[in-house]
């Protein structure tokens, strides 16, 4: 795929998905739509076009692949098990009806992992739970709380698994119990404007795609979205550099804490 066809593509995915493929990295994203196009039954980009803009189907398929629905309960155990026993026994000290996102959250199993947590530990904590993602078909998956395939419920432990999960013949489902903790709705994380006053914001293996550019603009919005001393965690591969041009401190690997006012006055001094 050369440039001009990658232009056409973009446009083309701009006009009818509302999706800008300026945030992401051409290079990579070209390297990837080559080997796309041809498994929805297109010979070349012109082709690749027509369909976008003729059939809903592929129009589907394009979203899931832009926007790479990968979900999983606990995904990085190390990590959820340092949520666990750290950052939500303080962040629960601290307010006890927290406020907590789980920004691109696919089918919602990240975000039901949270409140299964916090009901285990802080039985009847109002926390306030959302999920948000780009894709509305994925947004109605992850309200009916299922069905979930055992390999993306592996990791729930045997007794959050028995209070928290039904077992259907199409697969996992989420108890209305825990369903009632979590609102999900639409968002563009790239062109939307954020809620404010998180205590805590997972954005979790969702940038992998994103221009440099796309991920500075958009940890600054995180970082504006958080209270003081709120954590955003993220995939446990990937990092954020230079963290304290965006307000942040690193607490520990996949997790940055927002600095407080007075740790940012001590720093300039």
């Amino acid at each position: 795929m050369n440039d001009a066809e990658y232009k056409k593509v973009t446009v083309t995915v701009k006009k009818h998905l509302d999706l800008d493929l300026d945030f992401y990295k051409p290079n990579q994203m070209m390297r990837r739509l080559a080997g796309f196009i041809s498994r929805v039954g297109a010979k070349d980009v012109n082709e690749f076009c027509s369909l976008i803009e003729s059939d809903a189907d592929v129009r589907e398929k394009v979203m899931n692949f832009m926007t790479i629905n990968v979900t999983e309960f606990f995904r990085d155990t190390r990590h959820f098990e340092m949520l666990r026993s750290t950052v939500l026994p303080e962040i629960l000290r601290k307010n006890p009806r927290p406020k907590i996102w789980s920004a691109g959250s696919s089918r919602g199993a990240e975000a039901y992992s949270v409140a299964m947590m916090i009901e285990d530990i802080a039985p009847g904590t109002k926390a306030q739970i959302f999920g948000s993602d780009l894709d509305k078909k994925i947004i109605a998956q992850a309200t009916a709380g299922g069905p979930y395939p055992d390999a993306e419920a592996k990791n729930i432990s045997p007794s959050l698994r028995a209070r928290f999960m039904e077992q259907k013949s199409d697969g996992h489902y989420v108890t209305p119990e825990i369903r009632s903790k979590v609102k999900f709705k639409e968002q563009n994380l790239l062109t939307d404007r954020f809620d404010r006053d998180f205590d805590l914001i997972m954005c979790r293996n969702v940038v992998i795609y994103f221009s440099d550019e796309a991920k500075h603009g958009l940890n600054q919005k995180f970082s504006a979205a958080l209270k003081p001393d709120g954590i955003l965690f993220i995939g446990g591969t990937e990092t954020i550099l230079n963290p304290r041009d965006f307000g942040f401190e690193r607490d520990a690997a996949a997790f940055y804490r927002k600095s407080t006012p007075a740790a940012q006055i001590s720093r300039a001094a």
